[in-house]
Protein backbone atom coordinates (compact mmCIF):
# COMPACT_ATOMS: atom_id res chain seq x y z
CA UNK A 1 0.00 0.00 0.00
CA UNK A 2 1.32 3.68 -0.75
CA UNK A 3 0.80 6.24 1.57
CA UNK A 4 -1.88 7.70 -0.80
CA UNK A 5 -3.99 4.98 -0.09
CA UNK A 6 -3.10 5.02 3.86
CA UNK A 7 -3.71 8.76 3.87
CA UNK A 8 -7.08 7.95 1.45
CA UNK A 9 -8.31 5.34 4.12
CA UNK A 10 -7.70 7.63 7.18
CA UNK A 11 -9.95 10.27 5.53
CA UNK A 12 -12.60 8.24 4.89
CA UNK A 13 -12.69 6.41 8.24
CA UNK A 14 -12.71 9.88 9.95
CA UNK A 15 -15.22 11.37 7.97
CA UNK A 16 -17.59 8.35 8.57
CA UNK A 17 -17.44 8.40 12.29
CA UNK A 18 -19.01 10.34 14.36
CA UNK A 19 -19.76 10.47 18.28
CA UNK A 20 -22.80 11.90 20.70
CA UNK A 21 -22.79 12.86 23.71
CA UNK A 22 -25.51 13.98 26.31
CA UNK A 23 -24.24 17.29 28.15
CA UNK A 24 -27.08 17.91 30.51
CA UNK A 25 -30.25 18.10 31.74
CA UNK A 26 -32.25 20.75 32.64
CA UNK A 27 -35.50 22.44 34.57
CA UNK A 28 -35.33 25.94 33.83
CA UNK A 29 -31.22 25.62 33.37
CA UNK A 30 -30.63 24.02 36.33
CA UNK A 31 -29.05 20.45 36.56
CA UNK A 32 -31.36 19.26 39.91
CA UNK A 33 -35.05 18.16 39.74
CA UNK A 34 -37.21 21.40 40.58
CA UNK A 35 -40.87 20.86 41.16
CA UNK A 36 -41.57 24.56 39.46
CA UNK A 37 -45.71 24.10 39.33
CA UNK A 38 -45.89 24.72 36.17
CA UNK A 39 -48.31 23.06 33.71
CA UNK A 40 -46.74 21.27 31.35
CA UNK A 41 -49.87 20.92 29.22
CA UNK A 42 -49.64 24.53 28.40
CA UNK A 43 -46.18 24.36 26.80
CA UNK A 44 -45.00 23.12 23.51
CA UNK A 45 -42.68 20.43 22.64
CA UNK A 46 -38.94 22.07 20.70
CA UNK A 47 -36.08 20.77 19.59
CA UNK A 48 -33.31 23.49 18.84
CA UNK A 49 -30.20 22.73 16.90
CA UNK A 50 -26.47 24.80 16.17
CA UNK A 51 -24.00 23.66 13.84
CA UNK A 52 -20.06 24.50 14.43
CA UNK A 53 -17.65 24.22 11.26
CA UNK A 54 -14.74 22.98 13.33
CA UNK A 55 -16.53 23.46 16.32
CA UNK A 56 -15.29 26.92 16.24
CA UNK A 57 -17.14 28.94 18.76
CA UNK A 58 -19.86 26.18 19.91
CA UNK A 59 -22.15 26.99 22.87
CA UNK A 60 -25.04 26.06 24.51
CA UNK A 61 -26.77 29.23 24.18
CA UNK A 62 -27.49 29.10 20.24
CA UNK A 63 -29.02 26.06 20.17
CA UNK A 64 -31.03 27.14 23.12
CA UNK A 65 -32.46 30.25 21.60
CA UNK A 66 -33.14 28.55 18.66
CA UNK A 67 -35.76 25.70 20.10
CA UNK A 68 -37.12 29.04 21.69
CA UNK A 69 -37.42 30.87 18.71
CA UNK A 70 -39.41 27.88 17.60
CA UNK A 71 -41.29 27.80 19.53
CA UNK A 72 -42.58 31.17 19.21
CA UNK A 73 -42.00 34.52 20.55
CA UNK A 74 -44.53 34.08 23.51
CA UNK A 75 -42.37 31.36 25.00
CA UNK A 76 -38.95 32.23 27.20
CA UNK A 77 -38.24 29.35 29.32
CA UNK A 78 -37.56 25.66 28.60
CA UNK A 79 -38.26 22.92 31.37
CA UNK A 80 -37.84 19.50 31.39
CA UNK A 81 -35.13 19.29 28.71
CA UNK A 82 -31.99 17.14 27.43
CA UNK A 83 -28.63 19.10 25.68
CA UNK A 84 -26.94 16.83 23.30
CA UNK A 85 -23.82 17.35 22.00
CA UNK A 86 -22.24 15.34 18.70
CA UNK A 87 -19.72 15.49 16.23
CA UNK A 88 -18.86 14.59 12.66
CA UNK A 89 -15.65 14.94 11.53
CA UNK A 90 -15.59 18.62 10.57
CA UNK A 91 -18.70 19.65 12.15
CA UNK A 92 -19.82 20.29 16.07
CA UNK A 93 -23.60 19.99 16.98
CA UNK A 94 -25.53 21.13 19.94
CA UNK A 95 -29.30 20.51 19.96
CA UNK A 96 -31.55 21.33 22.75
CA UNK A 97 -34.64 19.57 23.52
CA UNK A 98 -38.01 20.21 25.85
CA UNK A 99 -40.75 22.28 26.82
CA UNK A 100 -41.23 25.87 26.25
CA UNK A 101 -43.56 27.68 28.54
CA UNK A 102 -44.16 31.35 28.79
CA UNK A 103 -43.29 33.12 31.73
CA UNK A 104 -46.39 35.86 31.31
CA UNK A 105 -48.72 32.47 31.49
CA UNK A 106 -47.07 32.04 34.69
CA UNK A 107 -47.78 35.61 35.91
CA UNK A 108 -51.39 35.54 34.96
CA UNK A 109 -51.99 32.60 36.45
CA UNK A 110 -50.10 33.68 39.94
CA UNK A 111 -51.39 37.12 39.85
CA UNK A 112 -48.50 39.56 40.82
CA UNK A 113 -48.09 38.63 44.61
CA UNK A 114 -48.29 34.90 43.83
CA UNK A 115 -45.97 35.16 41.24
CA UNK A 116 -43.88 37.17 42.93
CA UNK A 117 -44.05 34.62 45.96
CA UNK A 118 -43.62 31.79 42.98
CA UNK A 119 -40.72 33.11 41.99
CA UNK A 120 -38.83 33.59 45.58
CA UNK A 121 -39.98 30.00 46.33
CA UNK A 122 -37.91 29.13 43.31
CA UNK A 123 -34.48 31.40 43.94
CA UNK A 124 -35.60 32.78 40.13
CA UNK A 125 -35.56 36.89 39.53
CA UNK A 126 -37.90 38.67 37.37
CA UNK A 127 -36.70 41.67 35.17
CA UNK A 128 -39.67 43.96 33.90
CA UNK A 129 -37.65 45.79 31.75
CA UNK A 130 -37.01 42.57 29.60
CA UNK A 131 -39.71 40.51 30.75
CA UNK A 132 -37.20 37.41 31.93
CA UNK A 133 -36.82 34.98 34.38
CA UNK A 134 -33.01 34.07 35.48
CA UNK A 135 -31.75 32.08 38.67
CA UNK A 136 -30.39 34.33 41.34
CA UNK A 137 -26.87 33.77 41.96
CA UNK A 138 -25.45 32.75 45.37
CA UNK A 139 -23.29 34.09 47.23
CA UNK A 140 -20.75 31.86 48.19
CA UNK A 141 -19.37 32.99 50.98
CA UNK A 142 -22.39 32.87 53.14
Amino acid sequence: MTIKNIVFLLIITFSLSSCSVRLVDFTVISSKNVNLDIDRTQGKKVKGEKKYFLGIGWNLKDAMDNALEIAGPEYDLLIDGVVRYGSLFFFTTVTVEGTAVSSRDLQKKHGDAGFTDWLNGNKLTYDKRTNTIDSETVDASL
